[in-house]
């Protein structure tokens, strides 16, 4: 039954997130410069950054996800619905800004809270991999929707879905908590490990590069003549594929280390941003979502595992949300900012070479072995 309840939980949770990734278009749609898109979508990682450890800490002080997840899913359904009467720049950021103070820590919460309730973390793959389906299938079908009724109907379509997730999530058979002993010292004590600020690093300047993709890539596509379903096609052969590499996530963490697991995620994106930074097929940029769907779900599941295996047992809704916050909060505020300035001054294609370097030079962190003390 927990296992259903959780699959489901993700697979509804990302048919919203899926409806919401139009966003970058409706940005555009209101007349919104390179400059301001990038900025917003940098305030949402910035406030990340500090909202996703609260959120984290609060958890394991109160031991019960259920709580914080009512509050954040309830919060962020409720900003999203104010979005289609806003069109100035500066509305928008407020948004933004209260937007991601709660819909950001939703997706470690719940990783963290599949985990407890996982009889094998390895496993967590198998579950996760609903998310992606529940992914492609808000991308595909809510990018035909918005083709036919706009782009406004997105943030109603997005906000009935996550209530709907929130409805399994307060069934999951968690036991209900109370304070615990929690220590500021010890949640903090992640960051004494040097293996693991390695691995924050590693994965910081991986999404700088991520993270300008995102933002960016549909508008690069949609420029070169794709429709907003094009679009929505190339979403879905991310969330699509990533299902089979999920299902895979077991038999590679059995069989291959940490590290050269989260080596091979650097490659395969590097390899995605030669192919954007040189090719101008249209054909060719939608098909290469293949790679940046084997990269991303493959460093998913292992982050995720990872950071369980790391962090004390008492504090490992904590130690996702600090992975989130450097990863996505700071990872994605300076990678969105500062994609957004480098395109006024560059094309989009020299903007994806660099990118590849990035992701390149980002592996020799996982190899850096700390010197033992005497």
């Amino acid at each position: 039954m927990k296992y259903a309840l959780l699959n489901m939980f993700y697979f509804l949770f990302f048919i919203g997130t899926g409806a919401f990734q139009f966003l970058n278009l409706y940005y555009v749609d209101v007349g919104l410069t390179t400059g301001e898109i990038g900025i917003l979508f940098a305030a949402g990682p910035l406030v990340m950054i500090f909202a996703q450890p609260f959120w984290g800490m609060l958890t394991d002080y109160w031991d019960s996800p259920k709580i914080t997840l009512f509050i954040m899913i309830i919060g962020s359904a409720g900003t999203a619905l104010f979005y289609p009467f806003s069109y100035e720049f500066e509305n928008l950021l407020i948004l933004n800004i209260i937007y991601f103070f709660f819909q950001s820590s939703v997706p470690p919460i719940a990783d963290a809270t599949a985990m407890s309730l996982l009889d094998d973390r390895n496993d967590f793959g198998k579950v996760r991999l609903w998310g992606s389906v529940g992914y492609a299938a808000g991308v595909i079908a809510v990018g035909k929707v918005l083709d036919l009724f706009g782009l406004q109907l997105m943030f109603i379509l997005h906000s009935c879905f996550l209530l709907i997730a929130l409805t399994l999530a307060l069934r999951l058979p968690i036991k209900k908590g109370g304070k615990k002993d929690f220590s500021m010292q010890k949640a903090v004590s992640l960051f004494k490990n040097p293996a693991f600020l390695m691995f924050l690093l590693f994965s910081f300047l991986v999404h700088l590069t991520v993270h300008a993709n995102n933002s960016f890539y549909a508008i690069y596509i949609q420029n070169m003549g794709a429709t907003l379903t094009v679009v929505g096609l190339a979403l879905l052969i991310k969330s699509i594929l990533e299902v089979p590499f999920f299902a895979l996530s077991k038999k590679l963490m059995n069989n291959f280390s940490f590290p050269i697991l989260l080596s091979a995620t650097a490659i395969i994106y590097a390899v995605r941003w030669i192919i954007l930074g040189y090719s101008s097929g249209l054909e060719i940029l939608v098909w290469s979502q293949i790679l940046l769907s084997l990269s991303y779900s493959i460093q998913y599941f292992v982050s995720v595992a990872y950071v369980d295996v790391i962090a004390p047992e008492r504090y490992r809704a904590t130690g996702q949300t600090f992975y989130w916050a450097v990863t996505f909060g700071l990872g994605g505020w300076l990678g969105n900012l500062l994609a957004g300035f480098v395109l006024d001054y560059i094309e989009i294609d020299e903007m994806y070479r660099l990118a590849a370097l990035i992701s390149l030079a980002s592996v020799s962190l996982l190899w850096i072995k700390p010197k033992k003390r005497t």
